[in-house]
């Protein structure tokens, strides 16, 4: 019998046609022998509530965590190993689409290679489901992204397939408000191999109301001091985190966040040649005008300059 893989998603207020692919994408995997655990971490969304329940009737292998009350995606998910019975276990977020060959994909690429974790690349789409990028550029090889990690979080957190083991090693996902993936990688690395299958496996929606500002700079800011500090990687609070946002956040940089993420956005969505010539030329601005996204820029030239150096 294939090996069993665990698949463990948190629900909040994700739209209903969102969620019904999310779920649906897992339960039709050619790696039919499966458990999914779905965390419903919003007692007051009774759509939601209403959606899961449907399909765990219809379908035994979904099992289904009531929180009494809000407690955060990383609380979530940790609630959720506990449940988890496989010796793989799969990340997945109740807004994206999983490829039909995702899981087995992954899980042959793993062994293949001798991982311990393997995420993917991934495919960018918006609120109704449009294509904006076939592909990510995420590095592949383990060597690579071992050195890239300490610039970048380079594997998408919703497309990991990790062995039970390393999480019951590394003790699930730290108590930190924001990049709690890239700590959980972070920590990882240093005692396990990961990587990134060649191929694409995951529809990752672009979610314009996914995140406030706020908390987009702050996620910014704390991967920045994770990368700062990821010898020490063990040592990092959440208070030590704060101190550190707190020192940097003022509204100067708020107001180049703003413009550096709209130039973004733009670029990413925009298709014809002249106008990319424009946003590129505005994006350059933007990222010269924040030094938040300056640090962001300088990261993604290490990052080529390390893929071309291990060609």
């Amino acid at each position: 019998m294939k090996e069993l893989i665990s698949v463990i998603m948190s629900t909040y207020n994700e739209k209903e046609e969102w969620l019904k692919g999310s779920i649906e994408s897992i339960l039709n995997q050619t790696h039919s022998h499966l458990e999914f655990v779905i965390v419903l971490d919003n007692p007051n969304n009774l759509l939601i509530k209403r959606v899961v329940f449907e399909y765990a009737k219809k379908d035994e292998r979904i099992i289904v965590i009531e929180n009494d009350k809000n407690i955060g995606l990383t609380n979530s998910l940790n609630k959720a190993l506990e449940y988890c019975n496989g010796e793989y276990i799969a990340r997945m977020d109740a807004d994206d689409v999983s490829d039909h060959h995702r899981l087995e994909n992954q899980l042959y690429y793993l062994k293949q290679y001798n991982l311990d974790l393997v995420g993917s690349k991934i495919r960018r789409i918006d609120d109704i489901g449009s294509i904006i990028q076939e592909s990510s550029n995420h590095p592949v090889s383990h060597h690579i992204i071992n050195r890239v990690l300490k610039y970048d979080n380079c594997i998408p957190h919703p497309t990991w397939l990790v062995k039970k083991e390393v999480y019951v090693n590394l003790n699930g996902y730290r108590n930190l408000h924001t990049c709690e993936d890239y700590d959980f990688l972070l920590r990882c690395k240093k005692k396990f191999r990961i990587g990134n299958c060649h191929n694409v496996t995951l529809s990752y929606r672009l979610n314009p109301i996914s995140i406030s500002r706020s908390n987009a700079l702050k996620q910014l800011l704390s991967a920045n001091f994770l990368q700062k500090n990821f010898k020490n990687i063990e040592l990092i609070t959440q208070s030590k985190i704060d101190q550190y946002i707190n020192k940097k956040t003022n509204i100067k940089a708020m107001e180049n966040f703003d413009k550096a993420q709209i130039y973004f956005k733009k670029a990413l969505i925009c298709k014809e040649k002249n106008q990319l010539f424009k946003m590129v030329l505005n994006l350059i601005f933007a990222f010269t005008t924040s030094k938040y996204f300056f640090i962001k820029c300088k990261n993604m030239l290490a990052i080529r300059m390390i893929k071309l150096i291990e060609r």
